[in-house]
């Protein structure tokens, strides 16, 4: 797979993310708890993925196992302070402010792997975050809050997860790091339901949103995102993925029946602005990378 065709294949994932916001709120309409659905999806998710994919769940290598925990424990962190933050901030600034992983991913990208920014890199991520505040902001930012530090939290570990995954992922299998993720944060949000509690109203939308979830934006997304991260780096993948705000602003519009404004569409267009920008700027496969600086260290140690 070359990288033009991973980008397409991400964009049609971020598409499918999108589609998760108007599935969960079916769910919590029906009065299902926000760590009991995320237990749901994760839950079913790990039984879909190994009923899947159970010839290449037999053997595990011990650094997929490792890595999949570790990218679960992170993936569950990332759901809790986007949980407690949603409790405690409006959702038009929650949703900007954990879309500022945008703007953090380029130059985390450079603290991981030792690289300068590049300038079209952080012009695009400018550019997306504002199409982003756009979307999603109408009254302003306002006073800096307790949940918003939260949510700023929550999205640097978003830009976390694809880092940690590119960064000790190797050669080993997708699909079992991605098994083992899923099971580690149903694990977690399993425990955190508990002490939550659950809302006990599983009606039939909400018992189909729930299997949606488990299905779609949860096995069949989360899949192409650590398959593609293999063929695109880090800073790109960020930014093809936040077009996920312009298709949940569609599929809102379409299927929640909210209003599309002017200025929904003009965040649209810089979102699509950026996008642009950064595809177009060359960029090698976080694998390449990795074994030039590698080669790099082997020689200045000899």
């Amino acid at each position: 797979m070359n990288k033009r065709n991973a980008s397409w294949l991400l964009l049609a994932a971020s598409a499918m993310w999108g589609s998760s916001f108007v599935a969960s709120k079916y769910c919590i309409n029906s009065g299902m708890l926000q760590f009991e659905i995320v237990f749901c999806r994760f839950s079913l998710g790990s039984l879909l993925t190994a009923l899947v994919f159970w010839k290449q769940l037999r053997h595990p290598t011990k650094s997929a196992v490792r890595t999949g925990i570790a990218i679960g424990l992170l993936t569950a962190l990332t759901f809790t302070l986007e949980m407690f933050g949603l409790a405690v901030t409006e959702a038009a600034k929650a949703s900007f402010l954990t879309a500022t992983n945008i703007v953090m991913m380029p130059f985390l990208y450079a603290l991981f792997f030792r690289v300068r920014p590049a300038r079209r890199s952080l012009l695009a991520a400018v550019l997306a975050l504002a199409g982003v505040g756009l979307l999603s902001l109408t009254g302003g930012l306002g006073t800096v809050a307790p949940g918003d530090l939260l949510l700023l939290a929550d999205a640097a570990t978003y830009g976390l997860n694809s880092l940690l995954l590119v960064w000790l992922a190797g050669d080993d299998s997708r699909v079992q790091i991605s098994f083992f993720q899923f099971l580690t944060t149903a694990v977690c949000m399993g425990v955190l339901t508990l002490l939550q509690g659950t809302g006990g109203a599983y009606t039939r939308p909400a018992v189909l949103s729930v299997l949606y979830l488990a299905a779609v934006p949860t096995v069949l997304c989360y899949l192409i995102k650590n398959f593609t991260l293999k063929y695109l780096d880090p800073v790109r993948c960020t930014l093809i993925l936040s077009t996920e705000s312009i298709f949940c602003a569609i599929l809102s519009a379409l299927l929640l029946k909210e209003r599309m404004s002017g200025r929904m569409l003009a965040g649209v267009a810089l979102i699509c602005g950026g996008v642009v920008t950064e595809i177009l700027r060359p960029a090698e496969a976080p694998s390449e990378k990795a074994a030039e600086e590698s080669q790099i260290l082997t020689e200045e140690t000899k």
